[in-house]
């Protein structure tokens, strides 16, 4: 059973909260709109994609980046490599045990989604970030993941659905130049009846990347054309972010909070058709902070790192080695936020940061992995279902994939 917690203050009753003012031309019924609550999110169960590699590829720590192909349908994942391959949905089970879900087959083999110009997005480390089905055309952001210069510029791209196929256009500023940090990831479609509310058709965010002076302190949503990418540079309306002048979530450097920390980490955001609601997907650290090396030792906890003692270590069994935050256990998580506050944004009645989460929403899956590391969010608005990738959850003796996981909206 999954567990329901809401920010103080809130409540998870259906009725109606009171609506910013209603811009010109906008009807009551498109901004009053049911606001959702965590019941209405039902888990379906999930699949395994192949363990055969496909073009020299495979999915083996891969699944950050993932799209829901509505035309076939299928999904586009990501290697751990960037590239990307089309497969299959079979029908999901809810089981603890990986080998006992059912396993998606191959529609086309990995490809390189930009034809070999990833590196043009920045200087090294660039990583493909999301991907985004739309209008015919798959869309894609790639980020630098440690750019403690700032110098990534670009960051978002399109590409035809057929892999094989030369179509790439990109690669595009979107919103302003230095901000790349704030954009350049998570890709979602904006529901039609809150298009002209929020700004455009498509919005992008990133959070909590290093280095944090260059990224939101929280989730992160700007809107924009998605007609326009390809060109230099796109135009974006902020909707929501944090910084280090207004940590409205939490402070980086001080006491976690579910709200945010420096363990924060964003997979995906789903605008959900026919409600007010963001659900934004991604997952957290529950124990003590703390920057230095992991270790599996509780024994060795803040105590310094020889020879130098410059570091110290963290008690992480789940990060054992890593050098950077850690504040074992970690869970995977929802905030969710209502529309309405986004379009109060837009409007200028409010700001960016002035935005809050009306509710955190602890998840857990079957099955276990303790670095509760989720990858991409995608979602199938016919069928009203999101997919979200659990990344390393199907491990065999040589490698760990991702899993698919399936949730219903009710």
């Amino acid at each position: 059973m999954m567990a329901l917690v809401w920010v103080q203050g809130l409540t998870s009753a259906r009725s109606v909260d009171p609506l910013p003012a209603v811009n010109e031309g906008v009807t009551t019924a498109q901004t009053n709109q049911r606001r959702l609550v965590f019941e209405d999110l039902v888990y379906k169960g999930g699949f395994r994609l192949p363990p055969e590699r496909s073009n020299d590829d495979g999915f083996f720590g891969g699944g950050q980046a993932l799209a829901f192909n509505p035309s076939v349908p299928s999904l586009f994942v990501s290697s751990f490599a960037g590239r990307v391959a089309e497969v299959t949905i079979p029908a999901s089970i809810v089981t603890g045990d990986p080998a006992e879900l059912p396993v998606a087959t191959f529609l086309q083999g990995f490809s390189d989604p930009t034809g070999g110009r990833l590196l043009e997005a920045g200087s090294w480390g660039v990583l493909l970030s999301s991907l985004l089905v739309q209008n015919g055309r798959l869309f894609g952001t790639a980020s630098m993941y440690y750019d403690a210069l700032n110098d990534q510029r670009v960051s978002h791209f399109s590409r035809s659905l057929r892999l094989s196929d030369p179509g790439f256009q990109g690669w595009s500023q979107v919103w302003e130049t230095g901000k790349a940090g704030y954009v350049a990831a998570s890709l979602a479609t904006v529901p039609v009846d809150w298009q002209q509310r929020l700004g455009g058709a498509m919005v992008s965010g990133q959070c909590c990347v290093p280095i944090v002076s260059r990224t939101s302190w929280g989730p992160a949503a700007f809107a924009f054309d998605p007609a326009l990418i390809g060109q230099a540079t796109v135009p974006a309306s902020p909707l929501l972010y944090y910084n280090s002048e207004h940590p409205t979530l939490g402070s980086w450097s001080g006491p976690g909070n579910e709200r945010y920390s420096q363990t924060a980490e964003v997979g995906g955001m789903v605008l959900v058709a026919g409600t007010r609601t963001a659900l934004v997907f991604g997952r957290i650290g529950v124990g003590t902070a703390c920057y230095g090396s992991g270790t599996n030792d509780p024994a060795m906890h803040e105590k310094p790192v020889p020879p130098s003692g410059t570091f110290k270590y963290c008690y992480d069994p789940a990060g054992v080695d890593n050098q950077g935050v850690h504040a074992y256990p970690y869970r995977y998580q929802v905030w969710a936020y209502d529309l309405n506050d986004f379009a109060a944004v837009k409007a200028g009645s409010k700001r960016p940061w002035d935005v809050e989460p009306y509710g955190i929403w602890p998840l857990k899956f079957p099955i276990s992995e303790p670095r509760a590391i989720i990858g991409g969010v995608s979602y199938d608005v016919a069928r009203q279902t999101i997919y979200v990738t659990q990344r390393f959850a199907d491990t065999d003796q040589y490698e760990s994939r991702p899993v698919i996981h399936t949730f219903q909206i009710k």
